[in-house]
């Protein structure tokens, strides 16, 4: 009983760490979404591209620490 306990916990500690691992690759998409929304009627002006380009920036910060999690997991995983 207590092999399989251990077994579930260990297996639903992995999945909760996967499903946060989702959560910031979905944050990291809504970001990008919403810099790009930022132009989506870009008419040239600097003060439009410097939001845009500091929102595309915070949703790459988003997607790299998401990444960086994800091999993190794997990497444990196959230890």
């Amino acid at each position: 009983m207590t092999s399989q306990t251990l077994q579930y916990s260990t297996r639903q500690a992995w999945d909760d760490q996967i499903a946060h691992t989702t959560e910031m690759f979905f944050e990291a998409d809504r970001l990008e979404a919403a810099a790009y929304n930022i132009i989506e009627s870009y008419s040239g002006d600097t003060a439009t591209w410097a939001r845009f380009s500091q929102a595309k920036q915070t949703a790459d910060r988003q997607r790299a620490a998401a990444h960086q999690e994800w091999m993190r997991i794997q990497q444990a995983m196959r230890n």
